[in-house]
């Protein structure tokens, strides 16, 4: 079952930055990330938070079309551009939730990738609502 994004604002914004980072044009893309920051961010600092976050989502899904396309070339791209332009622990938490994502989509994961998202929640700063839709999944051998 695919559930469909609401049509808000925000929504079509993150569609149109997509779009704008899949066909390589970065000056589209910035103009849309400086205007959703400038009406999510209250701070430098969260501005900056929230870019990183916004990016890294957004790098990921190009990613994951891509891989989706058999696309091996731009699935580089999208994953060297991630990891260039990211932080490190924004990227962490963006494949973990990737990992979540898939694991309550498809009611398991393989032992190895539920181990790492559970060892990474424990670790996280995460609420009971997330570790209870981990319990969720089923672990594989």
């Amino acid at each position: 079952m695919t559930t469909q994004l609401p049509d808000i604002f925000e929504t079509r914004q993150a569609k149109a930055l997509l779009a704008a980072l899949q066909a390589g044009d970065l000056e589209q893309a910035r103009k849309i990330e400086n205007h959703l920051l400038a009406e999510g961010a209250h701070s430098p600092e969260d501005r900056e938070l929230l870019a990183d976050q916004l990016r890294a989502s957004m790098l990921f899904r190009a990613y994951v079309d891509a891989s989706a396309a058999g696309d091996e070339v731009m699935c580089l791209l999208f994953q060297k551009l991630l990891k260039e332009t990211c932080s490190e622990r924004t990227v962490q938490a963006t494949l973990m939730s990737g990992l979540l994502y898939s694991g309550l989509q498809q009611g398991s994961l393989p032992a190895e990738d539920h181990d790492r998202l559970t060892e990474w929640m424990n670790g996280a700063d995460v609420g009971e609502e997330m570790k209870a839709r981990l319990a969720s999944i089923t672990r594989a051998p």
